[in-house]
């Protein structure tokens, strides 16, 4: 396990660790591990302090292995993307001469940029582990990880394990592993298709009909687009015709007034053909928007819907008429048995019969009341607090009205979609921001290596750092704020 230490300065995050050996200052690896002519490892550079060496490894915006599949399965294209793209960095490293074995493979400290998309490799020239295998961290991590239900998956990684365990065993080797796991099931596939006398898995489909399947209704077997927008008949064209012509008509006569010089009598027949044409266009006005009311379906529905509709109602109150003369018949017929009993009783009853009956109802409901009134005013019950626990994060902006709920650890807060569990859409706050988990009745609060930092009661967190919160917290995600309770 490496003594890792975390700093950040204004704009970046570092990891810390220190130089061992004064020796490998002047060796190759320390020469292009500090120049950074390979992209997929960590920027180094070299810091003295107090006659100490330190190597600042620049982590801004980077999330760990360990950190992004924390509580997660990962599939078999997870699994071959990370073996992938550690094989191209070995690979880079031998093309550079560089000792592969000091390459960490602890998945604590094998980062994920999400700006190229890609894993970021840590290389240590003082590297030096215990273990026999360095190999063994990594593949722990991914059989503890992967997704049981894949049962292909499952015994491949197995498999990968046990090749791990051998002297000469290298990354690539696992990559072929899972590599021949996809040309098997290809084969496979193609295999079967032409004993069925099936097309090939590989070769091109051809055309189908692109054409939108019509969904319809089954209770109104009509198309639900055509009950979204209505049914809406042919338009008539004699309004807009009309209306075009008596605006060119009138534009026409202004024209003609204006150009010539007409007499008393030719300026009356021109100004009352001006005035019906006016008529008509005001008529023509009205008929269009009439009849673009028409168009528009009532409520949304159909005529078929409408009529559904009505007929659905008018079923469903003949039903309750039905039902209502039936009871009311009931009734009656209770009614009168009822009061012929009572009168035959009320004959035989002694006297002052009612009199105890009135003071037997009176006491019963003294007594009723009475213990009514103990239920209400009797002991109060403590209950255990832990229980109605609610373990949550209050925003106490005003512009930020979302509430973080603690329900299952590890619990993710950040503003990438699909690799947190709460999503909280804010710039300040980096993809994958902080992370709470649980240890006993404890809550532990994680800072993920985030840009704007985490903060704790005003004190900021550095990178990777874990901090126990208790409730009236104030917990800061970049710009956003939050009271723990």
């Amino acid at each position: 396990m490496l003594e890792a230490k975390y700093y950040k300065d204004y704009r970046h995050n570092y990891m810390i660790l220190r130089c061992e050996r004064k020796e490998s200052m002047n060796s190759y690896q320390h020469k292009i591990l500090t120049s950074d002519k390979i992209g997929e490892l960590l920027k180094c550079s070299v810091r003295h302090i107090n006659g100490i060496t330190y190597y600042y490894f620049d982590i801004s915006s980077r999330t760990t292995l360990e950190g992004l599949y924390r509580g997660k399965k990962m599939s078999y294209a997870q699994v071959k993307e990370v073996l992938y793209q550690l094989c191209g960095i070995c690979e880079k490293l031998a093309g550079y001469f560089m000792e592969e074995d000091k390459l960490v493979l602890q998945p604590e400290h094998i980062y994920y940029d999400f700006t190229g998309n890609k894993y970021i490799g840590l290389y240590y020239p003082d590297y030096r582990t215990e273990e026999a295998n360095i190999y063994r961290p990594l593949m722990d991590f991914l059989l503890e990880h992967i997704d049981t239900e894949d049962v292909q998956l499952t015994e491949d990684m197995y498999r990968l394990y046990e090749m791990s365990e051998e002297k000469h065993f290298r990354i690539e080797d696992a990559l072929k592993v899972l590599e021949n796991k996809d040309e098997n099931a290809c084969g496979n596939v193609d295999g079967e298709a032409q004993e069925l006398g099936l097309t090939s898995y590989w070769e091109p489909v051809p055309e189908q009909n692109t054409e939108k399947p019509v969904i319809y209704d089954e209770m109104n077997q009509m198309p639900i687009e055509k009950q979204r927008h209505g049914t809406t008949g042919k338009k008539s064209i004699f309004y807009p015709v009309f209306m075009i012509l008596s605006v060119i008509g009138i534009a026409g006569a202004v024209a003609v007034c204006n150009i010539y010089e007409l007499t008393q009598e030719e300026q009356l027949t021109l100004y009352g053909s001006v005035a019906a044409m006016g008529v008509c266009l005001l008529i023509c006005l009205v008929g269009i928007i009439t009849g673009r009311k028409k168009t528009i379906p009532s409520m949304g529905k159909t005529e078929l819907q409408q009529e559904y509709d009505r007929g659905l109602r008018g079923e469903v109150k003949r039903k309750a008429n039905a039902e209502y003369i039936a009871d009311e018949t009931i009734l009656s017929l209770e009614h009168v048995i009822s009061r012929d009993m009572n009168l035959e009783m009320a004959e035989n009853r002694p006297l002052g019969y009612e009199a105890r009956k009135y003071s037997n109802t009176v006491s019963c409901n003294a007594d009723s009341n009475s213990a009514q009134e103990d239920d209400n005013y009797g002991n109060t019950v403590f209950f255990d607090e832990s229980k109605v626990e609610e373990r949550k994060l209050y925003a106490i902006d005003q512009k930020n009205k979302k509430h973080i709920e603690l329900k299952q650890f590890p619990c993710t807060v950040g503003k990438m979609a699909g690799c947190v569990d709460y999503v909280l859409p804010d710039h300040s706050v980096s993809r994958i921001h902080a992370r709470f988990d649980k240890q006993g009745e404890k809550i532990l609060l994680t800072d993920m290596n985030s840009t704007n930092g985490t903060y704790k009661n005003g004190l900021r967190m550095q990178p990777q750092e874990t901090v126990p919160i208790e409730p009236g917290d104030e917990i800061r995600f970049g710009n956003l704020n939050y009271c723990y309770r």
